[in-house]
Formats: C-alpha cells, structure tokens, sequence
C-alpha cells in the first residue's frame, strides 16, 4: 500500500479502464438457514477501483451476502471468484482464515476490536500477518525480527496518523466514543493492505458529522490505495456521495444495480427502500 492519508485532500480519481475485469464476480448466490431463504440466487460484479455500495431494507440479505463471501457462511448454490494480480481464486474453495491472505479485509456491525489494548496495539496486531520471522528469531531478538517489528510499528503509525487517529494513539479503545471506535475498526482493516474491503455498515452509530468525515476518509482511502470498496450502509446521503455503483437487494434478491442517480431514480428502488419517492441526498 502507498503511503496515504496524511490529511491532503482526496485526490481525483484515475479513469477507469472500460475493458477491466471485475474484482469480485458473484453469480446465482443462494444461502438459505432451514427453510428461510436469506439469499436468493443473487449476482453482481465489484470492480476494481471502486466504491461499491450494497443497499436494501433490513432483511434484504446484505450482510448474509458479505458473510458469503468473507466465508463465514457456504452457500449452498452459486459461484464466488476474486480476481487478483496473482491469478483468479475460487472464494468456495476457500476457509475463512485464508480470506486475508487473498487481499480481503472486513468490519463488523458490532465492533471486533481489543477494548482492552490501545489504538495503536490493536491496528499492530493486524499488521503482525507481514511479519516473516520465525518463533526462533522473536525470542532471541535477532536482526531481522528487530528491523520487522521497527518496519511495522512505523506503518502502523502511518496507518493511525492518516485515520486522524494519532490524538488517540496510546488511549484504549474501551475509553474511545463509539464513533472513534469504528474508525479504529477501519484501521485495523487498512493495516492489511486488501485489495477488497467489506465494510458492514460503517456510519452505524454516528452522528452526522462525524458520517460527512467518514465519506471523506472513505473517499480519501479509495483514491491514494487503489483498493475497492464493497460496503452496506442505511447511510442514504454517504451512500450517494462516495459510490461509483449501487446493488440494491430486497427481500434477499437482486432488485437494481446502476450509479447513485440512476438508483435514485429507479421506481422500484424508491417504492421498495428509499421511501416513496424521497430522495437519499441530504437536504
């Protein structure tokens, strides 16, 4: 990953190649639990480089899906295939301990971090999985596991400066406001360097200031890494603002797809989830 986030404005974005392949491609999707279908024979594509919002009502099948493909759950029907620099890989064939080991990263709906550690400790700790020294090597203190552990700690703390979070370095996260916590949360997912973030629901919780700072951070991390974004929000006005494309599930379909404007103004995207003709731009 570059070096990022030192606080400049978000810069514009590169045009997209027209002929690129998708990221993700997801195709006929179906997870159900018993009887209860959550997913029904859902598919869509994520490309590269893009801010990738997947909307619906609640129960429309949104995190189901992310849990699909972040492989806590199997579908029992369908085809999941990232595509990356270092060929194309079967998402089904995978575990999901190997999940990161492909370039995907994931937040949570409820927070996932270390209350107990500081800021700081917690995104290390995630960037303990480039680390290549032995046990042997830790425990006698050897060079190389002295210049890894010093190379860790210095991108950690270019991870937690470009979040703004540096003010918070050495605080622990239980101290935090539930806001700042989500922020860690993101940069724990930052620290390994994905090429596919999942972002499930980012803005739950804050308050409107702080949700206008997080679509900047958002914007700001997709432009200076490259990295794709697939996120689910009810954030309508965070959602509009830093998407490139738009899935809208409901009832655990596939229900439109298109840019912020033209899901905006589909008829049945506005009957079924943005509230009978309510536009999702914050007035």
């Amino acid at each position: 990953m570059r070096a990022m986030m030192d606080g400049a404005p978000a810069a514009a974005r590169p045009p997209r190649d027209a002929g690129a392949a998708p990221l993700l491609s997801l195709s006929d999707v179906r997870m159900s639990f018993g009887g209860i279908v959550a997913v029904q024979d859902v598919g869509f594509d994520v490309m590269p480089g893009t801010v990738h919002a997947l909307i619906g009502p609640n129960g429309a099948g949104k995190t189901t899906m992310l849990n699909c493909i972040s492989r806590f759950y199997t579908p029992q029907k369908g085809s999941m295939r990232l595509l990356t620099a270092t060929g194309e890989h079967d998402l089904l064939q995978c575990k999901a301990h190997q999940i990161s080991r492909l370039g995907i990263a994931r937040t949570f709906q409820n927070l996932e971090l270390f209350s107990e550690l500081t800021v700081f400790d917690n995104v290390l700790i995630a960037r303990s999985i480039a680390m290549r020294s032995t046990l042997t090597e830790a425990l006698l203190r050897l060079p190389r596991q002295r210049r890894e552990e010093r190379e860790q700690r210095e991108r950690t703390q270019q991870i937690v400066d470009g979040l703004n979070l540096g003010a918070h370095a050495h605080t622990l996260v239980r101290d935090l406001p539930y806001g700042t916590q989500k922020l860690v949360e993101l940069a724990r997912a930052m620290a390994l360097e994905p090429v596919l973030m999942l972002l499930d629901e980012p803005a739950a919780g804050m308050n409107n200031r702080e949700i206008d700072a997080l679509g900047d951070t958002l914007r700001r991390l997709q432009a200076a890494t490259g990295a794709t974004l697939l996120l689910i929000e009810h954030s309508m006005p965070l959602v509009m603002s830093i998407s490139d494309t738009i899935t809208v599930m409901h009832n655990g379909a596939f229900l439109a797809q298109g840019s912020p404007r033209e899901i905006e103004k589909n008829p049945a995207v506005v009957e079924a989830y943005l509230g009978g003709g309510k536009s999702g731009k914050r007035r």
